[in-house]
C-alpha cells in the first residue's frame, strides 16, 4: 500500500529537515510544488504520496537528512524529491513567481526556508505535465480546475496564454490545446464543493458561469 503523508507528517518533515539545518549553521531555501504544496497553502488537498521539493543550495545534505526521516519514521527513502526539476520552468528562478510560506523550526531558529509558487505558477507546471490520458479522472485534474477557478480564466487562449508565460511551447503544445477546452468546462461546472477554493489566502467567487 502506498504511503500517503498527511498534513502533521509534512510539517514534522520540514521541522525536522529545518532541525538538522539549523544545528549545522545553514539556512536552506527550499521550494515545495505538486499535492505537498497544495496541502499547505489551499483547501483542497489533504494528503500526498509524496514531497516535491527543490533545495536552492545543499540538495545532497537536505537528501541526506530526508533518508534519515525516512528510517526513522518508516516512512519510503523518497518522499522528500527533487524529481520535480523536469517540470519547473526554466524562466524562474527563486524568489521569482514564489512566495515565502514558512521557516523551520522557528523563525527565531532559522534553518528551512520554504517558498511555493504562485497560483498562476501552479497552474502553468500542472498543465505542462498532465498527460492525456489523465484527462478525464485524476486528482491533477481535480487540481487543476480549482486553480482555474483561483486565478480566474475564463477561456482556452487565456489558459494557454498564463502557461506560456512560464512555458513558450505551450503555445505550440497540441497536448494543452486539447485539453484546454474540457479543463475550461470543468471549472465552470458547479461542484459539490462546500467552499470555494483557496490557495494562499486567494479564494475564487465560488460562482460558475
Amino acid at each position: 500500500m502506498t504511503h500517503k503523508l498527511s498534513i502533521n507528517d509534512l510539517q514534522d518533515g520540514l521541522k525536522e529537515l529545518g532541525e538538522a539545518a539549523a544545528n549545522a549553521g545553514k539556512i536552506i531555501d527550499l521550494a515545495i510544488y505538486g499535492g505537498s504544496c497544495l496541502m499547505l497553502v489551499s483547501n483542497f488537498r489533504v494528503a500526498s504520496e509524496d514531497v516535491d521539493a527543490v533545495a536552492a543550495t545543499d540538495q545532497p545534505f537536505i537528501d541526506k537528512i530526508a533518508k534519515a526521516i525516512a528510517k526513522r519514521k518508516s516512512w519510503p527513502q523518497d518522499w522528500l524529491n527533487d524529481g520535480v526539476k523536469t517540470y519547473l520552468s526554466p524562466k524562474v528562478d527563486l524568489p521569482d513567481a514564489h512566495t515565502l510560506f514558512a521557516t523551520y523550526p522557528s523563525e527565531a531558529k532559522p534553518g528551512l526556508r520554504v517558498f511555493v509558487p504562485t497560483a498562476e505558477y501552479m497552474l502553468a507546471m500542472k498543465l505542462m505535465a498532465l498527460r492525456i490520458d489523465e484527462i478525464s479522472g485524476n486528482k491533477d485534474k481535480e487540481d487543476i480546475t480549482n486553480l482555474i477557478k483561483i486565478v480566474n480564466i475564463k477561456s482556452k487562449a487565456d489558459l494557454i496564454a498564463l502557461a506560456a508565460q512560464y512555458y513558450p511551447e505551450a503555445k505550440v503544445s497540441a497536448k494543452l490545446h486539447l485539453a484546454a477546452d474540457h479543463l475550461i468546462a470543468l471549472s465552470k461546472t458547479p461542484t459539490e464543493r462546500h467552499e470555494p477554493p483557496e490557495y494562499l489566502g486567494r479564494r475564487s467567487s465560488g460562482m460558475e458561469r
